[in-house]
């Protein structure tokens, strides 16, 4: 055969798994779960409007990223609103998610992502 179709690319090493509200901290905990370690930044928006943006290294398993967001834009996020997740890691198109927000229960005190 002359003409073979190009091989599918493979599978990302990550998926998104929560988007949850933390309050006391200011912020969003994005939860993912990775098959190896994979340097990541995961950008919020909500209606075309950035809320924040961070990077972090996802170990394998279940890792999450906090991301802190401004007093304006935490004020109108309540739970169950939806928002969208952006996830670069190195490919060249994005992972999007637009979950619905989880409402968290973290202290101010609180010294990291899933911690408690």
């Amino acid at each position: 055969m002359l003409w073979q179709a190009p091989t599918p690319a493979p599978p990302p090493p990550i998926a998104f798994r929560t988007a949850t509200l933390q309050r006391a901290v200011r912020g969003i905990d994005v939860e993912i779960l990775a098959v190896t370690n994979v340097p990541v930044r995961v950008t919020i928006s909500r209606a075309g409007v950035r809320l924040g943006r961070d990077t972090g290294v996802v170990d394998r398993g279940s890792n999450a990223v906090r991301v802190k967001i401004g007093p304006k834009g935490i004020k109108p996020l309540r739970r169950g609103l939806h928002v969208t997740v952006t996830i670069e890691y190195g490919a060249p198109t994005p992972l999007l998610a637009k979950p619905a927000l989880q409402l968290g229960h973290a202290s101010a005190e609180d010294d990291g992502p899933l911690s408690a």
